[in-house]
């Protein structure tokens, strides 16, 4: 969605306008929304409070993970290279 709205701004400044363009689904549970649902945060439109969280909470949990996996991917990489050494 984010991608789409880039789109069409580029396209409003190509012509030399500035429009202002609604958004129609939240970026977490790609829920219609509407106006006076909107919950602005962080560049993008949620369906409400508890969506924004929830988005919030899950990007965090990911980031975690793939901490994670990179420690792990160092830790078998310099185990190899000791054993290669040895």
């Amino acid at each position: 969605m984010a991608d789409e709205v880039k789109k069409q701004e580029a396209a409003v400044e190509a012509k030399g306008k500035i429009k202002k363009v609604k958004p129609t689904n939240c970026a977490q549970s790609n829920k219609r929304i509407r106006r006076k649902d909107w919950y602005y945060r962080d560049g993008k439109y949620f369906a409400n409070k508890q969506a924004h969280r929830l988005f919030v909470a899950t990007n965090a949990e990911k980031a975690l993970k793939a901490k994670e996996a990179a420690a792990a991917a160092t830790v078998a990489s310099s185990a190899s290279t000791e054993k290669a050494a040895g």
